[in-house]
């Protein structure tokens, strides 16, 4: 089926009865895109929650040239910019594919209408949500309160598959400190 990715993902969440799944199925698409692909970028509305069957993307914003990278995203994890999601409303940030990825998505209106007949989606999309802010609020808190040492430990440990397949730069946005601390710090811990 084309769309076990999503499927087995909102099955980590909630048992999903068979007959929802099949309506679910029909709502999902997939593509494969290029690397560099950009899925978003500022002033448009993030309108598709992506999954990752295969691939690599980060999001990210620019300030005065800089680029800060949110978040980075690896294989069988959702993407999406949430805020413009929930809200419907212009993005401030970019998504961009990092990796040749395959990738499935779900339109914004189609995935309202699950939630309007299916409660056991709507309860599905709650729990992705809270699990979606948890990690941006353990992110968060990371970055105010570890040292680059431990930032750096911590995504070792979480997500190792990050660490070697992120370009360095996208890596060091990402946990708030320069490219050559980040190399001082994987020097150090070979």
């Amino acid at each position: 089926m084309q769309a076990l990715g999503f499927i087995n993902t909102f099955k980590q969440f909630e048992n999903v009865p068979e007959d929802v799944e099949q309506v679910v199925a029909s709502k999902i698409h997939t593509n494969k895109y290029p690397k560099r692909t950009m899925l978003l970028n500022p002033g448009e509305v993030c309108d598709k929650l992506y999954f990752i069957i295969k691939g690599l993307a980060r999001m990210y914003y620019v300030k005065d040239s800089k680029e800060y990278t949110t978040d980075i995203v690896i294989d069988n994890e959702f993407l999406v910019e949430f805020l413009s999601f929930v809200s419907q409303r212009p993005s401030i940030q970019y998504i961009e594919l990092l990796e040749d990825s395959t990738i499935q998505h779900i339109e914004y209106d189609d995935l309202q209408e699950l939630y309007k007949t299916f409660p056991i989606m709507e309860r599905i999309g709650r729990l992705i949500a809270e699990y979606h802010y948890n990690s941006v609020s353990n992110h968060s808190y990371q970055l105010k309160f570890n040292s680059t040492i431990e930032r750096y430990q911590y995504l070792f440990d979480k997500k190792i598959e990050i660490i070697r397949r992120a370009p360095l730069g996208v890596i060091a946005s990402f946990l708030g400190m320069s490219i050559e601390n980040l190399s001082r710090i994987r020097r150090k811990s070979e």
